[in-house]
């Protein structure tokens, strides 16, 4: 293969590359996940919700979707974290008296300035790969009263229905992550080309 057709297999791609790259950063389902985030906390009676998304390849947790934040400005590392161990366990967590205790919350307490004094965290697996793909956690019941067995069924039927939004958006990273990766090779092979 000569130079010419080696760079115009280049450009193809590169331009491969990037639709791959663009569509697998799109997380598809915001508007219903948000839709659950607002109305979930009211049938809890509790303060906030949030879906957090396991990040397969550092084990760290972001927010999706939460009361009062946005997209990703809450970031946990599995190890040590209330939603970690919900995660690692594939079991639900109840936590009371948070605020007597030392954790990643205080680093989200301080960033967010909310401070958690009680929780619910269930994990939410994929349909596909049986993988924990995230996990759901409600925050401070209402009524100086702690979350309950009730409590922890409507968040098993939400986990249970948005299993496979959470398990696309977990490919997506994956695959994003390989997109990136592509991009530092084909970089590369075009500095090699070049003769750099």
């Amino acid at each position: 293969m000569d130079r010419a057709e080696l760079e115009k297999k280049l450009e193809e791609l590169k331009a491969k590359q990037a639709v791959i790259e663009s569509t697998w950063k799109k997380a598809g389902n915001r508007a219903l996940l948000q839709f659950f985030v607002e109305i979930i906390p009211k049938v809890l009676n509790c303060e906030r919700l949030s879906i957090f998304i396991h990040d397969p390849v550092d084990s760290n947790l972001w927010v999706q979707s939460g009361t009062g934040v946005q997209e990703r400005q809450i970031e946990v590392p599995q190890k040590g974290s209330v939603i970690g161990r919900a995660i690692e366990t594939g079991e639900p967590v109840f936590e009371k008296e948070m605020q007597r205790q030392m954790g990643p919350h205080d680093t989200v307490a301080l960033k967010t300035g909310y401070v958690t004094y009680n929780t619910l965290c269930v994990p939410v697996r994929g349909v596909t790969t049986d993988k924990i793909t995230g996990a759901i956690q409600a925050v401070n019941k209402k009524a100086s009263s702690e979350f309950n067995q009730e409590d922890l069924e409507v968040l098993k039927k939400l986990a249970f229905n948005i299993q496979m939004h959470l398990e696309n958006m977990y490919l997506r990273q994956e695959m994003a992550k390989i997109s990136t990766q592509m991009s530092k090779q084909i970089f590369l092979l075009e500095r090699k080309l070049r003769g750099e």
